[in-house]
């Protein structure tokens, strides 16, 4: 099991490091989702939406049937994954409330716990299949999502929240069925994109070992014993990498390396 470090609550001026089990959604995928879902809460809301991202969890079965037992839940079938959208209760009437232009005025009066009409639920699940074209990025299909029961809908691997600042406040998570594959390797450079980028290479033409106690009294002066033979061929170091063997010398007052070999293994 892969797993990441993540940091406890604090507690007094400590927080403790702890190891849970990496999330299947990438984090890149889900800043694209958020972005994505931010743009479509901005078309259906009529405002400017403030969204922050939570970090992507890795779910197991008792997680999710917590997160699922007081919301709504909006299943949309993909090709690499399912999601669920979960958008809690109060925030479900919140939301419809804010898009016929109730508000939360003060005043309002408060919706039976749970309850919403025929014609508000029918606003959610538009709102909500909206939202799922949003996840096309996590394999969801555009416009295919349908209201389901916590006990009918499948349980989710990993899940993130977006939670919503601006125009109301409210949360909408998003779970992922199955885990999301591997990405393939970007491309790669071509060798002619690296020519002009400088490398050090150091010239090593002898070595030896000394302790610690002996090199803090060094002085000027002091001998050295090296474990190098004199004559001993030179090698020419990129990095930690040895490149080359050879000679160092002076070639026209310059400091030079004559290269005699190249290392097995290093780049040509």
């Amino acid at each position: 099991m892969i797993a990441d470090a993540r940091f406890a609550p604090p507690l007094g001026r400590v927080r403790a490091l702890r190891f849970v089990p990496r999330a299947a959604l990438p984090l890149e995928v889900a800043c694209l989702v958020a972005n994505r879902v931010a743009d479509t809460l901005r078309e259906l809301l009529g405002a400017r939406c403030e969204l922050v991202l939570g970090e992507p969890a890795a779910l197991d079965g008792a997680t999710w049937e917590l997160l699922a037992r007081e919301a709504f839940l909006f299943l949309a079938r993909g090709r690499q994954s399912d999601v669920v959208l979960v958008l809690p209760q109060a925030d479900a009437r919140r939301l419809v409330r804010h898009a016929f232009g109730e508000g939360d005025a003060p005043g309002a009066p408060d919706l039976p716990e749970g309850a919403c009409s025929a014609l508000e639920l029918h606003a959610l699940e538009r709102i909500a299949a909206r939202c799922a074209a949003a996840c096309e990025p996590l394999g969801a299909r555009a416009g295919e999502s349908r209201p389901v029961r916590a006990g009918e809908a499948p349980a989710c691997v990993a899940y993130v929240d977006l939670r919503v600042r601006a125009p109301l406040p409210l949360t909408l998570g998003i779970g992922i069925v199955r885990a999301l594959p591997v990405p393939a390797p970007a491309g790669g450079l071509g060798p002619r994109a690296l020519d002009e980028l400088a490398l050090e290479a150091r010239a090593v033409f002898a070595e030896g070992t000394i302790d610690a106690a002996a090199f803090v009294k060094l002085q000027p002066g002091d001998v050295v014993r090296l474990d190098s033979q004199v004559g001993s061929p030179a090698c020419l170091n990129i990095g930690g990498q040895r490149l080359a063997t050879g000679i160092a010398g002076v070639v026209a007052s310059r400091t030079a390396f004559l290269v005699h070999d190249v290392a097995t293994g290093a780049p040509r």
